[in-house]
């Protein structure tokens, strides 16, 4: 399969139109979330990748056998669904991992915090992380996602409180950005998420599931802000003035 890679096409537009590719953009350290908006260009200069050879890699792409490609069109679902799926699949598995994490980086600091100190700081990193990421679950739920819902309902009454949409929406992306710059912290404490040649098999378990929370997050965050929130947008645009 050859798929169509310009230069100028934003990365989340990219991963919106070649949902496929989303593990290998990750393996290009690529970020197609939070700053999907981005040229291809402007990212792969970002990440110091040469240009050419990364449209080339992109265009000829096969997934691995062990590339989990999700075949869902999340494009054509309506808001009201993108939601739905969002609270039950990202943000109900996000709990359960960010509980499991904080019992094994709470082990490996009783563990190993003396002789690693940066493990400390971690902890600290990722419990103000977990906190952040549960209170945006409970914003989302309660206020942002019911108001994408009763815009979905194209009826007259599709108002929530007497301002845009955008202003939520404009939170969240806020909130995803900050969500970003911790990872970013966590990586730079970890060694890129590489455990001491050492390491127990809790260190090595903990270092491992932040990765795969890492990168369920990054998904997570591209449907919001590539795909529900844009839509959200449009809806109010075109929605009747009362």
């Amino acid at each position: 399969m050859t798929r169509e890679i310009k230069a100028h096409m934003s990365v989340g537009e990219i991963a919106k139109t070649y949902p496929e590719l989303i593990p290998e953009l990750e393996r290009l350290h690529i970020d197609y979330c939070c700053n999907g908006s981005r040229s291809l260009k402007d990212s792969t200069d970002l990440v110091g990748q040469d240009l050419h050879n990364v449209i080339e890699r992109l265009a000829e792409y096969s997934p691995t056998q062990t590339d989990a490609v999700d075949e869902i069109d999340y494009e054509a679902m309506s808001m009201t669904q993108l939601a739905d799926h969002i609270e039950e699949t990202h943000h109900n598995s996000a709990r359960e991992i960010l509980d499991r994490l904080g019992v094994l980086i709470g082990k490996c600091v009783a563990a190993h915090g003396d002789d690693e100190p940066r493990l400390t700081e971690l902890q600290n990193v990722y419990t103000n992380l977990a906190e952040d990421m549960h209170d945006h679950f409970i914003r989302e739920e309660r206020v942002l996602f019911p108001w994408l819902r009763r815009l979905d309902q194209k009826s007259d009454i599709t108002s929530g409180p007497p301002w845009s949409v955008r202003r939520p929406i404009d939170c969240m992306i806020h909130d995803h950005d900050d969500v970003s710059e911790a990872f970013s912290r966590i990586h730079a404490l970890t060694d890129d998420l590489t455990p001491p040649s050492d390491a127990c098999s809790t260190w090595k378990e903990c270092y491992r599931l932040l990765g795969e929370f890492e990168q369920d997050t990054h998904i997570h965050i591209h449907k919001e802000n590539n795909i529900l929130f844009p839509a959200g947008v449009q809806a109010e645009a075109s929605a009747p003035r009362c």
